[in-house]
């Protein structure tokens, strides 16, 4: 199977390399740094397509058009809405509204809902969600996802976010996933930690939780791997010198 693993920076990209290793090509297409890695008889693309919804975007249509994926995974730091979701909590996202998307002037559609939707949201594979869920064996929060270009780092922005788009946690580039994969047909998975809690206080709690490395979702990637092909069986972690 050809699985892309799309995250926005090289920090979220670290922990994934480090727990699958067997890396056996590494180049830059586009700007993009792809790592090629086999596991068996599946082959894994783990690209780090860099921040925003386009890049994004970009970066799934690339993994699409020149390797032919057949499923894609995102994973990513993000921050949150809901007072009840902590940061370093895992969850994973079942619907993402990208909502600086607004045509309403000309069509009268809501902000955040693309025309040909029935509504403001992007809904990620459910059957591939419940899959993950099952494999892991342990409850995740499904969350609904408020995408954009725009690091959310107010208290004002988190409140109209949560109210107004009825989302748990923000992020900037799952929407762009979400149309990529869409539009050719892939199914797409995201699974993120909350690294802040998108108020005042998210430059600071952020930049901690980068420096130390707090992803924790290596951890739970053998199981969505094998919930994913229902065959690999990923290598022991790279050791760190």
């Amino acid at each position: 199977m050809r699985i892309a693993i799309i995250t926005a920076m090289a920090q979220e990209t670290l922990p994934i390399y480090q727990k699958l290793g067997n890396i056996v090509d590494e180049s830059t297409i586009h700007g993009v740094h792809i790592r090629k890695i086999v596991i068996g008889e599946n082959t894994i693309y783990l690209a780090t397509g860099g921040v925003g919804e386009i890049r994004a975007a970009m970066t799934a249509q690339m993994l699409v058009d020149l390797f032919d994926v057949e499923v894609i995974l995102n994973f990513g730091f993000v921050g949150t809405l809901n007072p009840k979701i902590g940061v370093g909590e895992l969850v994973i996202a079942d619907k993402v509204c990208h909502y600086q998307f607004d045509t309403s002037a000309i069509d009268g559609t809501k902000v955040g809902q693309y025309f040909e939707n029935d509504d403001i949201y992007f809904y990620l594979d459910e059957n591939l969600i419940n899959r993950v869920l099952a494999a892991l064996g342990k409850p995740m929060r499904k969350v609904a996802v408020a995408s954009g270009d725009v690091f959310v780092a107010t208290s004002e922005r988190k409140r109209v976010l949560s109210e107004e788009f009825g989302c748990d946690i923000c992020e900037m580039e799952l929407a762009g996933l979400a149309l990529a994969s869409e539009r050719n047909g892939v199914p797409l998975l995201s699974i993120k930690v909350v690294s802040d809690k998108a108020d005042d206080s998210a430059p600071v709690s952020f930049d901690e939780v980068v420096k130390k490395g707090l992803s924790k979702y290596e951890e739970i990637l053998p199981a969505v791997l094998a919930a994913v092909t229902g065959s690999i069986k990923p290598l022991p972690p790279i050791k760190q010198s």
